[in-house]
């Protein structure tokens, strides 16, 4: 008999892939908040001439081991973020990361 119970990795995954929000926050223990975009964002300044572009963040449970989350583009929010066309509302904090699923103690 298979063990339903999901992994703390699947249960992550199931929320980011169920959420309303185009986005996820989450706290990794010893990096602090991380934001994972659920889909490409372009913000236009008021001119409309200028604007910001963030790409999609990714994700990929390792099926050997589902404790253990590929993620790709993941941002945290600009610490001196203002509504303003010179200000970007997020950092690109890590291109590619690996984390395990259990230092992640929570998430909204």
């Amino acid at each position: 008999m298979t063990n339903p119970k999901k992994s703390k990795g699947e249960v992550f995954i199931d929320f980011i892939q169920n959420t309303t929000k185009n986005y996820v926050e989450f706290y990794v223990e010893g990096i602090g908040w991380l934001i994972y975009l659920r889909e490409n964002i372009e913000i236009v300044s008021d001119n409309w001439f200028s604007s910001t572009k963030f790409v999609a963040s990714k994700h990929n449970l390792l099926n050997e081991n589902p404790d253990v989350i590929f993620f790709e583009n993941l941002y945290r929010i600009n610490a001196s973020f203002i509504e303003n066309e010179n200000n970007v509302k997020y950092n690109l904090h890590f291109n590619t990361l690996n984390v395990f699923a259990d230092k992640i103690t929570a998430f909204h």
